[in-house]
């Protein structure tokens, strides 16, 4: 029985982590907000581009730097604290 708890643990942390990581990575690659026409329109979505071709001008919003670079510290403190409970030597207690 202690396997099947050391295993669910270990799999229960592994999907934790990568989908944490996996979370920050989605919000880095938010776009820009649409660019309103003078209308108040939005400019239509365009024909699909190359990486090369992208504009690099454009800023992802604020709340998805923010969210992407706390998904990345969760997931860093998460894989810390594993190393923690698996190195005997770090137990000061």
């Amino acid at each position: 029985m202690s396997f099947l708890v050391v295993f669910g643990a270990a799999l229960g942390s592994a999907v934790f982590v990568v989908a944490l990581y996996s979370l920050g990575i989605r919000f880095l690659a938010t776009p820009a907000p649409p660019a309103p026409r003078p209308d108040g329109s939005f400019e239509p979505n365009g024909p699909s581009r190359d990486d090369e071709d992208d504009d690099v001008d454009q800023v992802r919003p604020r709340w998805a730097t923010v969210s992407a670079n706390i998904c990345f510290g969760l997931s860093v403190l998460a894989v810390l604290v594993g190393i923690f409970l698996i190195i005997p030597g770090l137990h000061f207690w």
